[in-house]
This record gives C-alpha cells, structure tokens and sequence, in this order.
C-alpha cells in the first residue's frame, strides 16, 4: 500500500497579505467611492443610518467615560 506523506508546515512560507506594490486609495477616491454608494440610498435608509450612527457613537462617548472614570 502506498501514502503519501505532507510536508511539515514549518517549510511553508508565509504570503503577506498586502502585496509589497499595491498602492492604498487615497482620501479623495475613498470620498468619491462613500458618496457613490450614499447616493443609491433612500432617504428612509439615509435617516435610518444616522440614527444608527449617532446611537454607536453615544454608545462609544459611554464606554469611553465609563473607562476613563474605572480607571
């Protein structure tokens, strides 16, 4: 009977996840990106995500009080 055995895992070298030449986006062509997807959205979705981002951001104002006040 034959098998076959696998290389150890320590010969496997390990891949970046960021190519070494890839360039990030810059701030203008995020913005361009955010107000392209906004624009496809309702008003009930655009007011249904600020509630939604002004509620985490009170949640946030809270736990960082609460960790500045523990401490």
């Amino acid at each position: 009977m034959l098998t076959e055995t696998m290389p150890a895992v320590e010969n496997v070298s390990m891949v970046s996840a960021v190519s070494q030449n890839e360039t990030l986006p810059s701030d203008a062509e995020i913005t361009r990106r955010v107000m392209k997807i906004r624009s496809s959205w309702s008003v009930a979705e655009r007011l249904r995500r600020r509630r939604e981002a002004d509620t985490r951001f009170a949640d946030l104002l809270d736990a960082l009080t609460t960790e500045h006040t523990a401490a």
